[in-house]
């Protein structure tokens, strides 16, 4: 086994691994999960997100690519299939299955072959479909698993999944310990540390511990690698925190960087013909996409993040409009400005609002006559198309694009602004509506 195309998860302050040795993934315990020496990303360009080559190329349902989204399997390897030796280790056989029956089930195993039944079953599902509505990645899960041993046999669609998930006694229960290591892309096997009862069994926000210690390993078995400084806003961190839940923003700016953002999954819309919908715009209204790439810190449930993931890269949306329109569209480059580097020793300020200078366009309804271009302004500046007049109804296309080798994520506004005599009419309706109300008031 090639022990450079692994990651391990490590727990305690002292805890060190060399990065020729084991390249990625270390996690601690308590509130931090810790890690080794990192791996500098070795795509050209990459700056905040660090990256362990160009993420999966091929998988059991076809191909991918760097942006390009990919279609993911993930199984759970029978008990008694063997297990490497990845962090030296005894070679030994997985006990993951009885371990976590044994956790939330006192032993008993609800379902007998179909896993779907375990409660833990949900909670590693949950992992995989944070990753899948965050990116360009469809996870789904294989019931199906021959028991190959780990970290050898390639994902077949029936047999087995791309990410394969078991777990064996690694180092007992000493301070510090090894929790889990992860293999890169194009094998993502995972292996879990089983003697960590105590923390695998800790329900502190839904088992947060035991789901961020997964989400931090899928990580980089989709080809992410470790990036600093340690101060708990990355989920992709030397050091896996529990004060949030599930991969942050920079951790998204980077699996879009490998995979697009979620409008690639399917047909994608890097056409017109395949274009997001925005829906219709009414007179007065404005409908917004890419709303929640604002700050370092993402909620479990925000979804809202476009990007463009690099300048080969374009993103088509589709709005309709009922009746003739002034119409206003901005496109912002949106981010935060937070600390990063691949080592402490090279930490800078990671700009992220202004990675890429985007560029705007409006279509008509047959989505190839241009009537609008925009790329006016440079890096971390708005795109706009103000007050154009749209004489007739139907539907119209945006598209977005970028300059730069690097990804940007963006917020695009569409508004359908009432022309002066229709302006004036709203309020006076409304001033109208005001005096009937106050007529109704007073009697």
């Amino acid at each position: 086994m090639n022990r450079n195309n692994i990651a391990a998860l490590t727990l305690g302050l002292s805890a060190f691994l060399s990065c020729a040795a084991l390249p990625a993934v270390v996690t601690h315990a308590q509130d931090l999960v810790g890690y080794g020496d990192d791996e500098v990303g070795e795509e050209g360009g990459l700056a905040a997100f660090r990256t362990h080559g160009s993420g999966w190329t091929s998988t059991s349902s076809g191909t991918s690519g760097l942006g390009r989204p990919a279609t993911l399997t993930w199984s759970i390897v029978p008990d008694n299939s063997q297990l490497p030796t990845g962090l030296g280790e005894p070679v030994s056989n997985s006990n993951l299955i009885a371990f976590l029956d044994g956790v939330h089930h006192g032993g008993n195993s609800p379902g007998g072959a179909d896993l779907t039944q375990r409660a833990w079953w949900q909670l590693m599902n949950s992992v995989f479909e944070r990753w899948d509505e965050v990116s360009g990645i469809a996870f789904n899960y294989e019931p199906n698993d021959d028991g190959r041993k780990l970290g050898t046999a390639s994902g077949i669609l029936g047999t087995r999944g791309d990410h394969r998930i078991g777990g064996h006694s690694i180092d007992g229960q000493i301070s510090p310990t090894f929790l889990a290591y992860n293999f890169f892309p194009n094998n993502a096997d995972m292996v879990i540390d089983t003697d960590e009862i105590n923390r695998w069994s800790n329900a502190t926000n839904n088992y947060r511990l035991f789901r961020n210690m997964m989400m931090h390993e899928v990580g980089h078995g989709l080809g992410m690698n470790h990036v600093e400084p340690v101060n708990r806003t990355k989920l992709m961190e030397p050091f896996l925190a529990t004060v949030f839940d599930g991969p942050q923003f920079d951790d998204i700016l980077g699996i879009q960087r490998l995979y697009g953002d979620a409008n690639e999954e399917g047909t994608g819309n890097d056409t017109f013909a395949v274009a997001t919908s925005l829906g219709t715009v009414l007179t007065g209204q404005t409908i917004s996409v890419g709303t929640d790439a604002t700050d370092s810190f993402v909620a479990p449930g925000e979804i809202d993040f476009v990007s463009i993931d690099d300048n080969s890269d374009i993103d088509y949306f589709r709005f309709s409009i009922n009746s003739p329109n002034l119409i206003d569209i901005t496109l912002t480059p949106l981010g935060p400005t937070y600390e990063e580097g691949s080592t402490v020793a090279n930490v800078a300020p990671f700009i992220s609002s202004a990675q890429s200078n985007l560029t705007l366009a409006l279509y008509d309804s047959d989505g190839t006559s241009l009537l609008e271009f925009s790329n006016d302004t440079g890096l971390g500046l708005s795109e706009q198309i103000d007050n154009f007049q749209l004489s007739v109804a139907g539907d119209y296309f945006v598209r977005v694009g970028g300059l730069n080798n690097t990804a940007q994520f963006f917020q695009l506004d569409v508004t359908a602004v009432p022309e002066p005599t229709t302006l004036l009419l709203l309020v006076l309706g409304s001033i109208g509506s005001t005096l009937t109300r106050r007529r109704n008031i007073n009697g």
